[in-house]
């Protein structure tokens, strides 16, 4: 008999409206591409000692990094806040530090 596998209906973190829109307004501050990379990830793990539990852990890790282009120049933004203010946050200082160009790291603070 084969093993049956539960598996969930699993929908989008973020509405696909709020990232299309997103990503309109970082196109239209004079970007040429723009993405976003969305993340929730789960996890744990035990360090076993002979056999017997020494440490427990377990994490989540959950944001949203956005990308714009203008040129040879990109502006990366990240933010673990995926509410309509946090992602257009995240996308205006994106947009700002790829339309600063110049050489080197330029950081954006949010």
């Amino acid at each position: 008999m084969k093993d049956r596998i539960a598996r969930a209906e699993i929908g989008p973190m973020v509405d696909p409206q709020l990232l299309q829109d997103v990503l309109g307004e970082a196109l239209a501050t004079g970007g040429e591409f723009a993405e976003v990379f969305v993340e929730d990830r789960r996890s744990t793990s035990a360090l076993l000692d002979d056999g017997r539990i020494e440490e427990m852990a377990s994490g989540r890790d959950r944001g949203a990094g956005i990308r714009v282009v203008v040129g040879e120049t990109t502006g990366f933004a990240h933010t673990a806040d995926l509410s309509p203010t946090g992602l257009r946050a995240a996308s205006a200082a994106a947009s700002a530090a790829a339309l600063g160009g110049g050489d080197g790291v330029r950081e954006v603070v949010l």
